[in-house]
């Protein structure tokens, strides 16, 4: 028990190590000076590890796989963007509403989703994802209050740069206050993980049926997941929407978004506190980089990123993060064994 509770205060500590680590690797950049074109590519693979952390919650520590993720950054962005419009409020006092709200609405939707299993679970979500996209592309106002713009999307460019408005000339603070996003919700994670909730939300991805047999309340436990899941990706959409200046209702509730969420979450390895940060770091630079210099083969992109999942599910179902554990925990145990063989050696020898 002691060696026990040992164990976890290293893996405490090394954790939190890390994650100042992660910290002071990533306020480089702006020391460095990076190029202007750069920033944007940037802001978009930390805000895209955001997204997957957050979707690591549900699908990841409760093993709920949903397909629908865009749905919460999407509600977080026009939530943010009409109170900024319509209400005059802050964008930092309305993505803070807007997360709220999408967290109650996402518990709403819980209830009846909650109810299928395993593949169905992840259809009905899929199928939630594609009626908000019909909605927001085909509805231009919401109950004749406020434009929502439809198809067209929602302009939430303002003529003003100020901080109070999030409207920002240069790129550098947007990238501060997304990667100050990342600390937290990664912070809120790792807290997670250590208490007896993260404990619960495991034990209902292991075995549903057994974690209710042992009082685990299974549906209180899948509505938290759910809320912290929809209030950061809510959090993310609204940053999102005031970065860009423009909601597009395509891209926050279009397939691509929540699969490639989810992509990156599996590839880095879900239920982990590193894995959705290293997948979607990896995948979309890869990406990025492939779209940018491989221009005159259209579709490469998407050729490599079908490739690295199908070798990573082949190969490391559990994602890059466990398997790169496996195989220090492989190498320590061969190390271990040819120590126990010399000494057992060196003792027949004597």
């Amino acid at each position: 028990m002691d060696k026990l509770k040992n164990l976890t205060k290293k893996q405490k500590a090394q954790g939190l190590v890390l994650i100042v680590a992660l910290l002071a690797l990533l306020i480089l950049p702006p020391v460095i000076g990076l190029k202007t074109s750069h920033w944007s590519i940037l802001i978009t693979v930390i805000l895209y590890m955001f997204y997957a952390s957050s979707w690591n919650f549900m699908g990841g520590y409760t093993g709920l796989f949903s397909l629908g993720n865009g749905i919460y950054i999407g509600l977080g962005a026009y939530i943010t963007a009409c109170l900024y419009l319509y209400a005059g409020i802050t964008p930092w006092i309305g993505i803070i509403i807007a997360a709220v709200i999408t967290g109650l609405f996402s518990m709403v939707l819980g209830y009846p989703t909650f109810r299928l299993q395993n593949i169905y679970y992840s259809f009905a979500t899929f199928a939630l994802l594609q009626i908000m996209l019909v909605i927001f592309k085909n509805f231009k106002t919401f109950f004749g209050l406020f434009k929502l713009g439809g198809a067209e999307g929602l302009k939430v460019s303002s003529t003003t740069n100020s901080p109070g408005t999030m409207q920002f000339l240069s790129k550098v603070p947007y990238y501060y206050i997304i990667l100050f996003l990342l600390v937290i919700v990664l912070l809120v994670s790792y807290y997670i993980s250590h208490t007896k909730r993260g404990f619960y939300f495991r034990a209902i991805s292991a075995n549903m049926e057994a974690a209710a047999s042992l009082g685990v309340n299974v549906m209180n436990m899948k509505l938290q997941a759910q809320f912290l899941t929809a209030f950061f990706s809510a959090i993310g959409g609204g940053f999102y929407c005031m970065f860009l200046g423009y909601v597009d209702p395509s891209k926050m509730f279009g397939t691509d978004l929540s699969v490639f969420v989810m992509v990156y979450c599996v590839v880095g390895g879900a239920n982990t506190l590193w894995g959705p940060v290293l997948g979607a770091g990896l995948m979309y630079t890869i990406n990025r980089v492939v779209t940018i210099y491989a221009a005159d083969f259209p579709g490469l992109a998407n050729i490599i990123f079908g490739a690295i999942l199908m070798l990573v599910i082949y190969f490391m179902p559990g994602g890059l993060i466990p398997w790169f554990q496996e195989l220090r925990e492989k190498r320590a145990a061969q190390k271990r064994a040819a120590e126990l063989k010399a000494q057992n050696e060196g003792g027949a020898q004597q």
